[in-house]
């Protein structure tokens, strides 16, 4: 349940919307096995510092490094600008602090750009292996708890209520206005799942049952039913950018896999049994590998391209099952010197094959290293890029304040309107243009900055509105920095700032252009459907003017460079003024 609901959630992150909750359900799972086990070595005085971690490292490290080394490998050659500066990453991957360099780098799991990488994923292994590091500490807190009180229910029980607290973090500390990467990446907003796990796994009686609560066996298969139902609809509806997931919803989905946990663990019923299928089996086994594959076939595919193919998400799939079975093999015979075969037939060519395969794996692998050793500790900044993103910020706040006086809500009527007093709200993009804009509409107020989403719009308009300078043309240059369609609470956001610019305005909204982001496609169709259904909406087609310019873009492939911003002022300027032209004509020919 757990990787089949994040695996959805990868492939089609508009579909499976909740998917991302099977990382709950790891953790639960996670923190439980470490605890029951832990406590089953103690009771058979078997429990040793060493040999624990030592499993820990033979469990974890040979797959993470093969699939890391390899996918930079692969990187090399299909994607290498995907990789210039991959090494303090792959730094943070190994040493278990992932989660808090994605924080640090600004990182929105759901809505990154700057940041996007095959590697997005193994956040989850920060936390994964910080919680390793210090399960031992907490472990031996349990050991004294009982052996003061005489009771194995009392360390449990504190182990629980430090579950609570940390539970409690992630409502207390969310807020609208914020990005919500560091309350999804964080350790201490997160680590709740584990300790519930672990208190549940510390409770178990004797290995047979968490606890059977009485023998309602019919009622705890109905719960079962219910609660199961529940889940998978939140696979489905449970949007990440929705605030009751961050305000209690997480939680609440985190208490019913604990509950589920429960009653499969409970050897009085069968549903364990029934549930042990081959297939799951197969599945729970390669867990792993699959979710440490799944991301890098994933972004690969995203960054040549190759999504726009039929099916393709059946070729992404077979490829991460596919690796999935190789590094595994490699793993096992790594940490325990055998292979694993398909049947009893066929033996020695599954070995013949198996060894070409990991030969041109450790080619690719030592690619990778030499990769890792070559790229830049950090990554390059385009310090062009950024200094002139900060010098057009103060021109135009300097610009701005001089048009002070101007009084731009006495722009005639729509008929007679011109390009004169129009105002310009966008993000990096348009900030780039903006003195390239100042030249072709010298008249116009431009307010645009950094990382600006679609929900930061409809504050300026409402401001502006309130100072007398929102007029009869409004242009948006919004939607490169994340979604405005496929979730609710951007199309939300759009909706209500075209309804309080209201159906007598010419809107112009500038299309995006950033190929490497999953929402570029769908925020261009979105606002193409918005056009069609607002009267007073005209596209500015900048994708398909810049898709067959890329020489007109700085390094990132995102925003224009020199030659682009003057394109881009150009486009901006011909379209409102051709929109208007022929707005103007229509209105004429009416009125005669």
């Amino acid at each position: 349940m757990a990787i089949i609901g994040v695996t959805l959630f990868h492939l089609f992150p508009d579909t499976v919307k909740g998917g991302y909750l099977g990382v709950s359900l790891f953790f639960v799972l996670t923190g439980y096995l470490l605890a029951y086990i832990s406590k089953t070595e103690w009771k058979t005085a078997s429990f040793n510092l060493i040999d624990y971690y030592i499993k820990r490292i033979k469990r974890i490290y040979p797959s993470l490094l093969i699939v890391v080394f390899t996918t930079v490998g692969i990187y090399h050659f299909l994607a290498p600008d995907a990789i210039l500066s991959i090494r303090s990453e792959v730094f943070s991957i190994v040493l278990g602090y992932n989660n808090w360099w994605q924080i640090t780098q600004n990182a929105d799991y759901f809505t990154r750009i700057t940041n996007a990488s095959p590697f997005t994923h193994l956040w989850f292994m920060g936390i994964e292996l910080q919680y390793y590091l210090a399960w031992p500490v907490l472990f031996l807190i349990y050991i004294w708890i009982v052996r003061l009180r005489g009771k194995s229910s009392d360390g449990a029980v504190l182990i629980a209520i430090l579950g609570v607290v940390a539970a409690l973090l992630m409502p207390m500390m969310y807020q609208s206005n914020q990005d919500i990467t560091r309350l999804y990446y964080g350790t201490d907003t997160r680590v709740y799942a584990l300790l519930f796990g672990a208190a549940m796994g510390l409770y178990s009686k004797d290995g047979k049952n968490i606890t059977t609560f009485g023998g309602y066996g019919l009622i705890k298969c109905l719960v079962f039913v219910l609660l199961l139902i529940m889940v998978i609809a939140a696979y489905w509806l449970m949007d990440g950018e929705n605030a009751f997931t961050y305000q209690g919803g997480m939680l609440i989905i985190t208490v019913a896999f604990c509950i589920l946990l429960h009653i499969i663990a409970d050897h009085s019923l069968n549903i364990g049994n029934y549930l042990d299928i081959s297939l799951f089996r197969w599945i729970g086994r390669r867990s792993y590998g699959i979710f440490l594959w799944q991301y890098p076939v994933i972004f690969l595919f995203n960054h040549k391209g190759w999504n726009q193919q039929p099916f393709y998400e059946l070729i992404e799939l077979a490829a991460i099952i596919l690796l999935t079975v190789w590094s595994d093999a490699v793993a096992m015979y790594i940490t325990k010197y055998k292979l694993s075969y398909i049947g009893n037939r066929f033996i020695i060519v599954q070995c013949a094959v198996f060894m070409v395969i990991t030969i041109s794996g450790i080619s690719l692998m030592g690619y990778g290293c030499k990769e890792i050793v070559a790229s830049a500790s950090n990554k390059k900044i385009d310090t062009e890029l950024q200094a002139k993103l900060a010098k057009n910020t103060a021109a135009l706040e300097e610009q701005n304040n001089l048009n002070n006086q101007m009084d731009i809500t006495d722009v005639p009527n729509i008929p007679q309107v011109k390009l004169d007093g129009a105002v310009c709200i966008g993000d990096s993009v348009m900030l780039g243009s903006a003195m390239e804009i100042r030249q072709v509409l010298p008249a116009s107020y431009i307010d645009a900055e950094v990382s600006r989403y679609v929900g930061g719009a409809l504050d300026v308009v409402k401001r502006l509105n309130e100072q007398g300078r929102l007029g009869n043309i409004v242009v948006i240059a919004l939607g490169t920095n994340g979604p405005i369609a496929g979730q609710e609470r951007y199309e939300a956001q759009t909706r209500e700032l075209l309804a309080y610019l209201g159906n007598d305005r010419h809107i112009f909204w500038v299309n995006v252009y950033c190929p490497d982001l999953k929402w570029q496609n769908v925020n261009n169709a979105y606002l193409e459907k918005t056009a069609a259904q607002h009267s007073n909406v005209t596209i500015v087609d900048w994708y398909s003017l810049i898709s067959k310019h890329p020489e007109w873009l700085a390094k990132d492939g995102i925003h224009p460079n020199d030659r682009g911003t003057v394109q881009y002022a150009k486009l901006l300027h011909d379209s409102m003024l051709q929109a208007l032209a022929i707005q103007t004509v229509s209105s004429s020919d009416v009125a005669e």
